[in-house]
């Protein structure tokens, strides 16, 4: 069975993109192409990790997500805030002042998704026991550009996903439990999450394992960061009747790197940054890995403090994140226990944590009859054999290999590679009028405007 739901937050504005290629060359599964002189994007290979966002040097991309209006709704809106959201703002801010100011901003309730992680961590005791090791290492699945990715690149690895529901999707369960146990209607819930990537916003659109999410929506960190900064600023009166202080110390940096592979058991490494990632998962692939009991992989560096759409420094949100641990910790040396509502319903919840079979994608399916994909392949591999291998992307495609696919999936031709027009040109197989098209084809016809005099000529 292949996952065949495309749904994706990262757009491409082709009015303002110039077609610079940057994103083409550090998209991580070769998703992108230059057509017509603008950047678009294959919706079967794109995982949504972003990487595209950093480097457009005109923000021709950008991150769709569910937009939030602070007017007055009759529905019950719930704010669900990662703790990352709260390292963005300078120490002299508590936690409980930042959530109280997200509060103010247009929401009912506010509920921080690391209060999750103490369910978390419990159940990681009862796979452990239960995991089939003969299929080593567990890959973890908080992060879901890292799912979207195997399921896309590494698809020998899909197996060996982890099948729990993130610590975001256990807060909005518990949400959505409690609050219909104070006879609030269900249909008339609105859990948004203010998220740090596009990952998740796709993550709730069309979750990975389930049939549907229980998140209403996500919300742009960035945009929720200016109102709830704005708010501190006026100082408006707290609306919120507790302290946020009702979970484990370490909880708080879950979402930051090196945490969660702390409660699994064996060997565990953490890996962040999807450079690394990948470098990674292709050495596992082939073999060249081994002993390796758990993976905590995260596709931004730092984990999701290095996430796209937040607005502070990755190192200082780290950092705060670590400071508000030891203050939590001190804390609860003063009390006899820390009180977390959520686990209340742990015992309901273990009916519900697993997420069904992780499935592949066929971003890189060449035909359904095995016969014939065994051919395409063939193909491919003669097709990149007459090609450079200079990877130099003036084809389009990243690389000459990307480039030998998309001939023979019948995107492209042999004539968009410039050495081999060259070659066709000088034995007689191809016009000069007819390779100068092909490049129009591919950058666009304004782009090599620049190369002619005002008489129409092109220059020499």
């Amino acid at each position: 069975m292949k996952d065949r739901n495309y749904t994706h937050a990262i757009q491409i504005d082709t009015a303002k993109c110039i077609g610079c290629s940057h994103c083409m060359q550090v998209c991580p599964t070769q998703a992108i192409r230059i057509i017509e002189g603008h950047a678009g994007i294959m919706p079967e290979r794109c995982v949504d990790c972003g990487e595209c966002y950093r480097v457009c040097p005109v923000k021709a991309i950008f991150v769709e997500d569910d937009e939030f209006s602070p007017a007055n709704s009759p529905a019950y809106r719930v704010a669900l805030v990662p703790s990352v959201f709260i390292g963005q703002f300078p120490s002299e801010h508590t936690a409980s002042e930042i959530l109280d100011a997200v509060k103010q901003i247009g929401f009912d309730e506010v509920f921080e998704v690391e209060q999750a992680v103490d369910f978390t961590k419990k159940i990681y005791d009862t796979i452990a026991d239960e995991a089939d090791y003969s299929q080593r290492p567990i890959i973890g699945s908080f992060c879901p550009a890292i799912v979207r990715l195997i399921q896309v690149h590494y698809h020998s690895l899909t197996d060996q996903i982890l099948q729990i529901k993130a610590p975001l999707d256990i807060a909005a369960l518990y949400l959505r439990k409690s609050k219909a146990k104070e006879n609030i209607n269900p249909q008339n819930i609105q859990i948004y999450y203010i998220t740090p990537c596009a990952a998740k916003i796709v993550a709730a659109k069309a979750p990975v394992g389930e049939k549907v999410s229980p998140i209403y929506g996500a919300i742009n960190m960035k945009e929720v960061f200016n109102l709830v900064s704005k708010t501190l600023i006026e100082k408006k009166e707290s609306k919120l009747s507790k302290q946020f202080a009702n979970m484990s110390p370490d909880s708080v940096k879950w979402s930051i790197s090196g945490t969660e592979k702390q409660y699994f058991r064996g060997r565990s490494l953490a890996i962040d940054g999807m450079e690394n990632v990948v470098e990674f998962l292709d050495r596992l692939e082939s073999g060249r890995i081994s002993g390796v009991d758990f993976l905590e992989m995260r596709a931004c560096d730092q984990g999701c403090a290095g996430g796209i759409l937040c607005p502070g420094n990755r190192f200082l949100t780290v950092e705060r994140l670590e400071q508000r641990e030891k203050k939590l910790a001190m804390l609860a040396e003063t009390q006899q226990s820390v009180r977390n509502d959520l686990m209340d319903y742990a015992d309901e919840m273990q009916q519900t944590f697993k997420v069904d079979t992780v499935y592949p994608r066929d971003g890189l399916l060449l035909d359904e009859d095995l016969e014939i994909a065994l051919q395409k392949m063939e193909r491919i591999k003669k097709l990149n054999s007459y090609l450079p291998g200079f990877d130099c992307g003036a084809c389009g495609a990243p690389t000459c290999r990307s480039l030998a696919e998309d001939i023979v999936k019948e995107k492209a031709t042999i004539s968009h590679c410039v050495f081999v027009q060259r070659v066709m040109e000088k034995n007689y197989n191809l016009s000069p009028d007819q390779a100068f098209h092909t490049i129009e084809k591919i950058w666009g016809k304004d782009r090599l405007n620049k190369y002619q005099q005002p008489n129409g000529k092109t220059e020499s």
